[in-house]
């Protein structure tokens, strides 16, 4: 059993409650030195917290028995006011009585070792944590069906991984063994779900974290006005001077459907009109930014004549319709002055991002997820060559990899280096 944890769950800050978390060993004695008593199990009740200088907070707590916790030990949760003076106050008066603070994710890394969790759980408990959007919390409940899948993915490598055995302990043998283009076949199959569930990835990423969207185009195309009218509040410096934008301005925009990360880039031209190189940099940041986006949106004043190439994914928009309108072809006809346009450029953001609408793509929420089902893939074409070229006793060595990629999914035979990367990533508090 590992020694006692405490940490504040909830967000540090003034708020109506505050919940403080503990689990492990000697939960009962630094609830009674704090709390007065240990109350009846998963029943809430009113007790007056209290330290060497006093009774401080009247206080709600809740105590879960382990193995049927969320860590799968003695768990407690104590809600009182949410005044960061009182709450660093219960922290210290757990301290004192022999608890520890809990590092970030340590009480779910806990539950993943006593069993209570997965691998993929435990993703599911951040993305939940951490997601953007109503896709996300959607996508972050579907742990489920992902460890299903690559548990179906495992269950076929298996049966072939048998029939290879078989083959190799008993040659010769009649025994209506599968051909080996069937079994290339099944091994091509499995290589190829695991390719399309793990091109998944990118829609789990913008529904999780956000999208960036870039505003790109040339000198004085009006990309900071545009920037800032999308944002609704000044962000960005505007100035009819060429190259006024020198650096990557970023700002969050928070949309219904979920957040964009929207980022204004610095106007290009062939001959940047800085001495100290600066201009110069800063395009070369933004062609990188650009290069990073889920979606570009190329401007192009309406006065001129809309030249510019179209990369792909990207929206063609008419700046500064107020002075002219474009004798040329485009997505939307904008004006940061007027406000025309604007809105329906906004609402087009998120849905004019291309290749976030397949059924398998909403099931992987981690790159690390996406990483296994690439190594399976890549393992399962791996055996099917092996077989052709250098019979079964090669090939098993590679379906071996493969199942145990497969199984790595929900954490079976997990690294330390692969856990310590994950919780690094949680809140104390979780």
């Amino acid at each position: 059993m590992l020694p006692l944890i405490a940490a504040l769950a909830t967000p540090l800050g003034h708020s109506a409650l505050a919940v403080v978390r503990l689990s492990g060993v000697g939960l009962d004695r630094a609830l009674i030195a704090v709390c007065g008593r240990v109350p009846p199990a998963r029943r809430a009740s009113v007790v007056a917290l209290r330290d060497a200088g006093g009774t401080f907070d009247d206080a709600v707590l809740t105590v879960f028995p382990g193995p049927n916790s969320y860590t799968g030990e003695d768990v407690a949760e104590v809600s009182c006011h949410g005044n960061p003076l009182i709450v660093e106050r219960l922290l210290g008066a757990l301290i004192a009585a022999g608890a520890q603070v809990a590092s970030p994710g340590e009480f779910t890394r806990r539950a993943l070792a006593n069993g209570r969790i997965d691998l993929v759980g435990a993703e599911g408990v951040l993305a939940t944590i951490g997601a953007t959007s109503p896709a996300g919390l959607e996508l972050a409940r579907a742990g489920p069906a992902l460890r299903d899948r690559a548990e179906g993915l495992r269950s076929r490598l298996l049966d072939v991984a048998a029939e290879l055995e078989a083959i190799l302990d008993y040659p010769g043998e009649d025994l209506l063994f599968s051909t080996d283009d069937e079994i290339t076949r099944t091994l091509g199959g499995v290589a190829l779900e695991a390719r399309t569930v793990a091109g998944g990835w990118r829609a789990g990423r913008v529904a999780l974290d956000g999208a960036r969207v870039a505003l790109i185009g040339e000198v004085n195309a009006g990309k900071s006005s545009l920037f800032n009218a999308l944002l609704g509040r000044e962000r960005a410096l505007v100035s009819p001077i060429p190259g006024t934008t020198r650096d990557v301005v970023e700002s969050t925009l928070q949309l219904p459907g979920g957040r964009i990360v929207l980022m204004d880039t610095a106007g290009e031209r062939e001959a940047p009109g800085d001495v100290g190189g600066l201009e110069a940099a800063g395009i070369a940041m933004g062609r990188a930014s650009r290069d990073l986006a889920d979606l570009r949106i190329l401007c192009l004043p309406a006065t001129g004549e809309g030249r510019g190439e179209a990369a792909e994914p990207c929206l063609r928009v008419a700046t500064q319709a107020d002075r002219a309108r474009p004798g040329f072809a485009c997505d939307f006809v904008v004006s940061s002055v007027t406000g025309e346009g604007i809105d329906a450029l906004r609402d087009a953001l998120l849905p004019s991002i291309t290749g976030l609408a397949t059924d398998s793509e909403a099931i992987v929420s981690s790159a690390r997820q996406r990483d296994v089902l690439l190594r399976i893939a890549g393992a399962a074409e791996d055996a099917a060559r092996a077989l052709i070229e250098a019979g079964p006793a090669v090939a098993v060595t590679d379906l071996a990899a493969a199942i145990g990629h497969a199984g790595a999914m929900s954490g079976r035979d997990a690294g330390e280096d692969v856990l310590d990367r994950l919780f690094a990533r949680f809140c104390v508090g979780k």
